[in-house]
This record gives structure tokens, C-alpha cells and sequence, in this order.
């Protein structure tokens, strides 16, 4: 948990972009793959924890998702998965979902690249979890201990799911 950060009013909804917003290559032993995250969040003062027991001043703040949008995509910057939520955007889908970009599609197959996939809410240690199982090399070995320790911290303070 964490105090507001100096600028950073409560309630505001903010956005954090990987790299500036630019793709992250990623590599594999056979695969090259680009990354593109960004998440909204605002910052909220909270009296009570998910249970209903009141925090210490040290817990006092925490920092809430307001949406995200996680794109992965072939070394040629075609899509081949993306994981959104965008409650009050220009689309009709303001739930969690996933699309199969063109890169990943077959015409064989009924899918389509604007179809939304109903997903749970993904965090960004699930997308990178998920880079993994594609065969993304991961620079610390330790990966699966820092993503479980990260996503336990988080599950503590989330409200919702």
C-alpha cells in the first residue's frame, strides 16, 4: 500500500504505459514477440479492507484499475492476442475480454478479429505469466516466484472478483 503519489491526486484516473507506449521486443529461443500495455488506474483512500477491517495508516491508500489494454504481437507488429477492459469506451464490450488478432487467425476457423472474449479481469503478471507459456525467455529465473509473490499482494487488496 502506499501514500498519493506527490501530483497525483486521489480519485483521478491516470494511465501508465510501458515504454512510453512504444512495443517491447521479446524473445524466445524460436520466437520474437512485441508487447504493448497500458492500465488506468486512480489512487482511493480506503478506512476499510476488503473484509471490512479498518486499516492502518499505512494501508490507507491503494491503487484501483480502472481499465487496461494488453496487446501482444509477432515481430512484424501484427496482433495475435489482446486482453482489454475499457468500461466507458467507444465499444459496446465494457466487460473484460480477449480478441485473436488477424496474426493468429485461420480462415478455416469462425473467429473473427473484433469478436470479445469474456475473460475475468487479467493483471498485468497474468499477460506476462502468458508471454511465458509462448516461449518468451525470461531474464530472471526466478519468474515464477516474483510473478506469485507480485499477483498474492495483489489479490490481498483487490475488491473485486
Amino acid at each position: 500500500m502506499c501514500s498519493p503519489i506527490k501530483g497525483q491526486p486521489v480519485g483521478e484516473v491516470h494511465t501508465v504505459a510501458l515504454n512510453q507506449g512504444e512495443p517491447v521486443t521479446l524473445r524466445g529461443a524460436d520466437i520474437r514477440l512485441q508487447l504493448e500495455a497500458a492500465i488506468k488506474f486512480t489512487i482511493v483512500k480506503q478506512d476499510e479492507d476488503k473484509f471490512g477491517k479498518p486499516v492502518g495508516s499505512s494501508d490507507r491508500f491503494k491503487v484501483s484499475t480502472r481499465g487496461y489494454m494488453y496487446t501482444v504481437m509477432n515481430h512484424d507488429g501484427a496482433e495475435l492476442i489482446a486482453w482489454h477492459w475499457h468500461p466507458g469506451g467507444k465499444s459496446d464490450a465494457e466487460f473484460p475480454h480477449e480478441h485473436i488478432g488477424t496474426a493468429a487467425l485461420n480462415p478455416s476457423v469462425p473467429l473473427k478479429r473484433k469478436d470479445h472474449f469474456r475473460t475475468g479481469r487479467m493483471t498485468f503478471e497474468s499477460v506476462v505469466f502468458n508471454l511465458f507459456q509462448l516461449g518468451i525467455t525470461p531474464l530472471n529465473l526466478n519468474y515464477p516466484q516474483i510473478l506469485e509473490m507480485n499477483q498474492t499482494a495483489f489479490d490481498k487488496w483487490k475488491t473485486w472478483g
